[in-house]
């Protein structure tokens, strides 16, 4: 039992180990849960390429895992904004969803619909990754519809979960 001397709590050494021990469980829990969930990251990248035999400007969609397990993506596609969000729409959407639409105003585009190809479905091996490349000249066809210079990529697994890209501007 814990006694106090002048004001100062003083500890046994059996109760000052079970505070360690508890401490140290629950931090190796909370690192074991952390591992166990796979995850995957979207970036795109400026870059070159060769395509038919001639060097390209374009952009990279790059998947990579981090995660210490294998990931088996269905597909990756890329987002095109579509409209402006009116403050109104975006109050709405909070009060009915629950949750803030942080893709609002984007659709999602097919990469088939450029006719490029992006090797899905295809399972992801822990620290690896997959890279797809994008043109300058399909990125102008994308753009000609487009209210916006800007994409996005989205990935999505084989149990439906997508993954979101932060927002790419081409100047």
């Amino acid at each position: 039992m814990a006694t106090t001397f002048k004001g100062i709590l003083v500890l046994k050494v059996t109760e000052l180990l079970a505070i360690y021990a508890a401490c140290l469980s629950t931090i190796v829990f909370i690192w074991n849960v952390t591992r166990a969930i796979p995850r995957v990251k979207v970036k795109i990248v400026f870059g070159t390429d060769k395509v038919e035999g001639e060097c390209t400007s374009g952009v990279y969609i790059s998947v990579q895992n981090p995660s210490s397990h294998t990931v088996h993506l269905s597909n990756i596609s890329i987002l095109l904004p579509s409209s402006k969000r009116r403050f109104i729409d975006l109050i709405a959407h909070i009060l009915k969803y629950r949750r803030f639409p942080w893709n609002e105003g984007w659709v999602q585009s097919n990469l088939s619909n450029y006719k490029l190809e992006n090797k899905c479905p295809l399972s992801l091996e822990a620290g690896k990754s997959h890279n797809v490349f994008i043109p300058q000249v399909v990125l102008e066809k994308i753009f000609k519809d487009s209210e916006r210079r800007e994409i996005k990529a989205v990935v999505q697994d084989q149990l439906w979960r997508n993954k979101y890209s932060r927002k790419f501007k081409v100047s």
